[in-house]
């Protein structure tokens, strides 16, 4: 009789084809006795399904909804077939760095008090390039233990889901994912919970590659809004679990409180001036003074509505002290002298070097100081009613763009200030289409978009 496997792998897909070959692949790689791998294909409609066919190895299971059940009840499909000691978590459009599970795997068995692991991670784009890394919570390997990563947890996910191998006993204990949530977060309520079984261990080494792109389940949940709902009914499930440390419900509301501003703030870069109105409502609902920036956003007023926003999040961030989420914010929410001159300096530039009716797009973080200082009319490169990821792919998209700005709105130049002249560089494209105006004088790289190539 065959012995069970040790770790079971689950990937949940839907719509995958083009990136589940290399996840696959990824998976079947990882040098671990007894393994398994379970695909749950959410009623595809793409050749998901053929691609799991066509796999050839006996260790890939796989099971099939004939309509679409959501990630959530795709993930418990999986769980129901998981066999292994271990359960590792890995994402359709993601893929495991050479070595992963075996490390992981061994940390597991060292700390066998520890409910999960997770680890550090590479982002890549649609196209599998290195993207800037983001954040870790801790420089080294570490055992948070179980309360102190509980109130550290109900402030902010800090697991992607494609680093996390966990128990299977640890799962079994704390009951499956909940579908009723929504369609996001439901992987940071099984976090939260799992943290209340045991302590939490982290991989300083990175062990997978996370996938940035405009189809992912967070990207979508995050511009309409509904990852912040979603947010709020984790929050309040976390906080109904009698094991939850006390102090916690302060700390799970200034979060979302910090966390609905920041939405404003996309929505209100993005031209969607009601909906970010609506938001910071929410903010004042869950606690944050909003008594001034409700009316500035609502008038419209760019300058008062970043500077409040600073304010408000400085205060919230008072509230989420020794927790990390905390200190992001508090980052977030300083000012940066150096950062408002060079923003300041080259608004002057703008201002000589430009006509009085000119239209500037600037490319300046969404920080209206540039076209403030400037006196121009304008808009910010990129925008965000246009562009709502922020990003271009491309050098060929970021000239369109552009170009989209000049037919739709009227741009007639584009400012670029010298802390965001790697933009030239990332996007040769479009650098190559811009006639510059003016000698380089180290303030602001301006270009005229009539004088385009």
């Amino acid at each position: 009789m065959r012995a069970p496997p040790r770790i079971s792998v689950c990937i949940p897909a839907r719509d995958a084809a083009r990136h589940l070959p290399t996840a696959l692949a990824s998976a079947l790689a990882q040098p671990v006795d007894g393994l398994e791998v379970i695909v749950g294909d959410d009623a595809s409609a793409d050749g998901t399904a053929a691609v799991v066919a066509s796999c050839g190895d006996r260790r890939v299971r796989s099971l099939r909804h004939r309509a679409p059940v959501g990630v959530a009840a795709n993930r418990n499909a999986c769980l129901a077939l998981a066999r292994g000691r271990y359960v590792a978590w890995l994402d359709a459009d993601d893929e495991y760095l050479p070595g992963a599970l075996a490390h992981q795997v061994a940390v597991l068995d060292a700390h066998p008090e520890v409910a999960l692991v997770h680890g550090g991670l590479e982002v890549i784009d649609e196209r599998g390039r290195r993207l800037p890394a983001w954040g870790a919570p801790f420089d080294g390997d570490a055992v948070e233990p179980s309360r102190t990563a509980f109130r550290h947890l109900i402030a902010a996910n800090e697991l992607t889901t494609s680093t996390v191998v966990a128990r299977r006993s640890a799962h079994a204990a704390v009951g499956p994912f909940a579908p009723e949530i929504g369609p996001s977060s439901t992987d940071w309520h099984m976090w939260l919970r799992l943290a209340l079984r045991g302590p939490l261990a982290y991989s300083a080494r990175p062990v997978a590659r996370y996938r940035q792109h405009r189809h992912t389940i967070s990207r979508a949940t995050s511009q309409n809004g509904e990852r912040l709902r979603c947010d709020v009914r984790v929050a309040a499930r976390a906080l109904r679990e009698p094991a939850r440390p006390p102090g916690t419900a302060r700390l799970a509301t200034a979060a979302l409180a910090a966390k609905a501003l920041l939405h404003a703030g996309d929505l209100y870069t993005g031209g969607r001036r009601e909906e970010a109105l609506a938001a910071v409502t929410l903010a004042g609902r869950l606690g944050a003074t909003v008594t001034e920036l409700s009316p500035a956003t609502r008038r419209g007023d760019d300058a008062a509505c970043a500077s409040l926003t600073k304010e408000t999040l400085r205060r919230l961030a008072g509230r989420l002290e020794g927790t990390r989420f905390g200190a992001r914010v508090r980052h977030l929410a300083a000012t940066d002298p150096a950062w408002d001159a060079a923003l300041a300096r080259a608004g002057r530039a703008v201002a000589h070097a430009t006509p009085p009716g000119a239209v500037v797009a600037a490319i300046a973080k969404w920080d209206p100081t540039l076209l403030a200082t400037a006196g121009r009319a304008g808009c910010n490169y990129p925008d965000r009613e246009l562009m709502p990821d922020g990003y271009p792919c491309s050098g060929a998209e970021a000239a369109a763009h552009l170009e989209a700005l000049r037919r739709t709105r009227g741009v007639t130049h584009l400012a670029v200030p010298p802390v965001s002249a790697w933009w030239l560089e990332h996007y040769p494209e479009l650098a190559e289409r811009l006639s510059r105006i003016g000698a380089d004088d180290g303030q602001c790289a301006i270009f005229e978009l009539g004088g385009t190539r």
